[in-house]
This record gives C-alpha cells, structure tokens and sequence, in this order.
C-alpha cells in the first residue's frame, strides 16, 4: 500500500501496542513489524519481487503448453 497508495497509508493506526504478526485474524499482518520496518522503498521491492516471479510462473506454465496452443493470435 505504501508503494502503491502512500497518501492513503496512517501507520499510527495501528497503535503502539503489540501486533499480532502471524497473519491470523483479526490482524491479517505477517512478518516485521509495519510500524519499524514498512517504507515505499520495501513495498516496491516486494512489488518488483512478486512481478518477476509471475512473469517466471507464466513464461514455465506457456512452455509447458503444446506448441499450438502457445500463440496469442
């Protein structure tokens, strides 16, 4: 969201206290702590390191097509 979005991120919503970090509900929050470790420059790593591993996923699953069925046209 930061990358994305940052005038619509407020991290001081999340308060001060602890957060629940293992992504179960309520908190839905995984790994470090946003409030420490979130900035634009990690959203768009993030962004840049799951592009590069659909485009991966997509180039292997259209190799594993039969030729004729590979073309866009």
């Amino acid at each position: 969201m930061m990358f994305f979005y940052p005038h619509l991120v407020d991290l001081a919503e999340l308060g001060e206290g602890p957060i629940n970090l293992d992504m179960k509900p309520p908190s839905g929050i995984g790994g470090q702590d946003p409030r420490k470790h979130a900035s634009v420059q990690v959203g768009q790593r993030n962004v840049e390191l799951a592009a590069e591993a659909i485009g991966r996923k997509a180039q292997e699953l259209l190799a594993s097509l039969p030729e004729k069925h590979r073309s866009s046209t």
